[in-house]
């Protein structure tokens, strides 16, 4: 990439936080990034940060119109809002608008709506994060070696392609899936991991003090309470953005329990054993 990056990034949590740290780190002066929150704590850490050209909420930017690339890396909920903002504006050059969200379907038919066809979009989907939240938790190199997913596209090949070659930058593996099946594969690899885990750490605090809990938790229980750490409001978002799916895998789950609870009553080991290695 011979001339200058200018990126925008709207939406500065632990994601898009990452996203630009590691731009800056791969890229350095060849990348100008502008950071977009609404939160005036963040506004303040993200200056702070020292690697933006211009922080600032979405409304009042001066840079952004210089943008080649905007990547939105707010909620679910407030995606369609900021499609509707950024196709307000009277980019200089070819836009190109991606995401990162852990949803295609509902995200895809957002930017068909909201988006002029004027500009490019590329959707997009990076498997990585913590527990944490916040630009506070930021991590630089968060992306490598991690997947990240083109998913729901309309735009010229040439800016499926730019996207792809920045993930691929920042030490990505990338592949392109259709939104549909985006949504079913993560409905189970992602969505009902987190489910089972707020419901058995919900079942853990309900049933053990915490005296217990702290005392006496093991591998297993850090294992999934780490995962139950995550925001409720994100994955509350999350969940009903992929409801249809989502709803299959817990019927899918109940059967497996109630078979496995049919088969603890009848006290039959080989019968479970079977059960469980299906």
């Amino acid at each position: 990439m011979k001339n200058k990056l200018n990126i925008t990034i709207v939406g500065l949590g632990l994601i898009g936080g990452s996203l630009a740290a590691s731009l800056k780190n791969v890229y350095g002066t060849k990348v100008s990034i502008v950071g977009i929150d609404n939160n005036a704590r963040v506004l303040k850490q993200a200056t702070q940060a020292g690697f933006f050209s211009e922080v600032s909420v979405l409304k009042k930017s001066k840079m952004i119109k210089k943008s080649t690339v905007v990547f939105v890396a707010a909620g679910i909920d407030s995606i369609p809002l900021l499609f509707e903002e950024l196709g307000k504006i009277d980019f200089e050059k070819k836009i190109i608008i991606s995401d990162v969200g852990s949803v295609k379907a509902k995200v895809f038919k957002q930017a068909l709506k909201k988006l002029p066809t004027t500009f490019d979009f590329v959707g997009g989907h990076p498997i990585a994060g913590t527990e944490k939240t916040g630009f506070q938790n930021l991590v630089p190199g968060l992306f490598q070696g991690k997947p990240v997913f083109i998913s729901g596209t309309r735009a010229r090949k040439e800016s499926v392609s730019f996207i792809k070659k920045i993930w691929k930058s920042l030490g990505s593996s990338v592949y392109s899936i259709t939104p549909e099946e985006h949504d079913k594969i993560f409905a189970y690899l992602s969505h009902m991991p987190h489910v089972l885990a707020f419901g058995l750490n919900s079942l853990t605090r309900k049933n053990l003090s915490r005296s217990k809990i702290v005392k006496y938790g093991g591998t297993s229980y850090k294992d999934y309470s780490r995962i139950s750490n995550s925001s409720e409001d994100l994955w509350s978002e999350i969940f009903l953005s992929n409801r249809k799916n989502l709803i299959n895998g817990i019927k899918d789950f109940r059967k497996y329990l109630d078979k496995l609870e049919n088969l603890l009553k009848h006290d039959s080991k080989d019968k479970i054993q079977k059960h469980l290695k299906s």
